[in-house]
């Protein structure tokens, strides 16, 4: 397969964008996957001032604007509800709406969804669009008033063949680039290394994916990084690391890295950068089922992981930093986006447990081998290799890549706007100049998790029995979808109109 040119997006780091067609006429925009999120958020046109640089809307992966699509269907404003990303500052409100989505180009041959929920935003908090994976049910006012989520849709339809998903952010620091892969349904076998490890989801809905994280070691001191173990989430919503601050702290000592108290930002200045990248430090986190002993897998990450670039105006023109954060408390511990680099998640919300392996980064000449997750208790059909259809799709592959027949308009494209992105300073991510979307009427507050008298109920038990991921198989034609599973109740909190 043929790996065409894609955009490294974002003001706090280059990662790799999924396009995304919304609305009629399709307005393709670029987007991140969310592991926490369930639906599609788009950044709205609102979400650039004229305080912004001119080419703000490309570089927040293209605005949607509902007022130029004849499907939209407007619901309402309310509250992105963060459950887990609130305790680390992130907020912002959304235009709710129900409009079609498409995967890919228009042109390509993936599938779409009608009358989805689409979240769209204005605030900076987060600056790039994305495609939630979560597949627990969107919910407006009450439990008694939700909608199916993205891939809960998708599976619904007959798109996907179960609920699950596998992801890795990719690694722009490679030679050549290594992008993103996201696949729905299955899984791509050439972007980790297996492992036996199955982990179970957490107790908590919004805090599915837990890790014990037993410890943090570097080749290039003897001191470990972290040496008592603690709980922590997964989430590619946002970019950091967030660790405690006494782990922090031999961070900023072993890797000479300087604090901004004010930003809680890490920096690193130019003689520590020349060093490091000579050195190429690894930095290894060993992660388990339980904070100390068992079951373990190591993830080990290059110096070019955490060789980023903040691009927003509070931290200077292009300032260098490593994504880490100080976590004042356990609700704060969390592997973000820049572990997804290394990362290959393989979650299984019909089993209710996920896989962490080590990412690999396969040639452009390598095909990409995709495996199908099969709903429980099937039996799998002969094994052979047989040609997707689109409406039976075993796995639904958004590579951050393009056909070859876009690759010449893309290519004109990003050297066109290349120069400009360069050069220009880029609006604000977060603090206290946040954009907002503006209404007359009250802002509602809406949260995302399961209902319990609707028929989308995709989320499994805590409690149900461990069942390892599948072994991978070739790829086969699938089977109508499984039915609809239990769901347990929720009790995040309810919706209420903020006074």
């Amino acid at each position: 397969m043929l790996q065409a040119i894609t955009i490294s997006d974002g003001n706090d780091g280059p990662w790799s964008t999924f396009w995304t067609n919304i609305g009629t006429p399709p307005q393709t925009v670029r987007l991140l996957p969310s592991t926490s999120g369930n639906a599609i958020w788009p950044v709205l046109p609102q979400g650039c001032t004229p305080r912004d640089p001119s080419d703000c809307p490309d570089r927040r992966g293209t605005t949607f604007d509902p007022d130029q699509s004849s499907t939209w269907d407007q619901i309402g404003l309310y509250q992105l509800v963060l459950p887990e990303e609130a305790a680390l500052g992130y907020s912002g409100n959304s235009s709710f709406g129900f409009d079609d989505a498409k995967f890919g180009f228009p042109s390509d041959p993936l599938p779409s969804v009608t009358h989805q929920i689409i979240e769209g935003f204005a605030t900076k908090d987060f600056y790039l669009g994305v495609i939630g994976l979560s597949p627990r049910a969107i919910n407006l006012s009450s439990f008694d008033n939700s909608s199916a989520s993205l891939v809960a849709s998708l599976k619904d339809q007959g798109s996907i063949p179960t609920l699950s998903w596998a992801y890795t952010a990719g690694a722009s620091y490679r030679q050549p680039t290594a992008f993103g892969s996201l696949t729905l349904g299955g899984y791509d076998s050439t972007r980790f290394i297996p492992n036996n490890v199955s982990f179970p989801f957490g107790p908590a809905i919004s805090r599915d994916l837990i890790v014990g994280l037993q410890s943090i070691t570097t080749n290039i001191s003897e001191t470990p990084l972290l040496s008592d173990g603690i709980f922590s989430f997964l989430d590619s919503l946002v970019p950091h690391l967030w660790l405690p601050v006494p782990v922090c702290e031999i961070f900023e000592n072993v890797f000479e890295l300087t604090y901004n108290s004010s930003t809680n930002i890490y920096h690193v200045n130019d003689t520590s950068h020349d060093r490091l990248v000579k050195d190429n430090p690894s930095v290894t986190f060993k992660v388990g089922l339980a904070q100390n002993g068992g079951e373990t897998v190591d993830i080990t990450m290059q110096y070019g992981s955490f060789d980023l670039v903040d691009k927003t105006p509070n931290a200077g023109n292009r300032t260098r930093y490593f994504p880490l954060r100080q976590a004042q408390n356990a609700t704060q511990y969390t592997l973000g986006r820049a572990f997804f680099q290394d990362a290959y998640i393989i979650a299984d919300y019909e089993r209710s447990n996920f896989s962490v392996s080590q990412a690999i980064f396969p040639t452009i000449s390598t095909s990409q081998q995709i495996v199908a997750i099969r709903p429980p208790g099937e039996q799998p059909a002969e094994s052979k290799r047989t040609k997707l259809s689109t409406g039976a799709i075993a796995g639904i592959v958004i590579a951050a890549v393009a056909l070859l027949a876009t690759a010449a308009a893309i290519i004109f494209w990003w050297l066109r706007n290349r120069s400009s992105r360069d050069d220009t300073s880029i609006a604000e991510l977060s603090g206290g100049d946040r954009v907002e979307i503006s209404a007359d009427s009250q802002v509602k507050a809406i949260a995302s998790e399961m209902s319990l008298n609707e028929k989308h109920k995709h989320e499994m038990q805590a409690g149900h029995q461990r069942q390892e991921l599948p072994t991978p198989v070739s790829v086969t034609e699938m089977p109508s979808p499984v039915a609809e599973m239990d769901a347990e109740e929720s009790t995040l909190g309810k919706r209420q109109k903020r006074q």
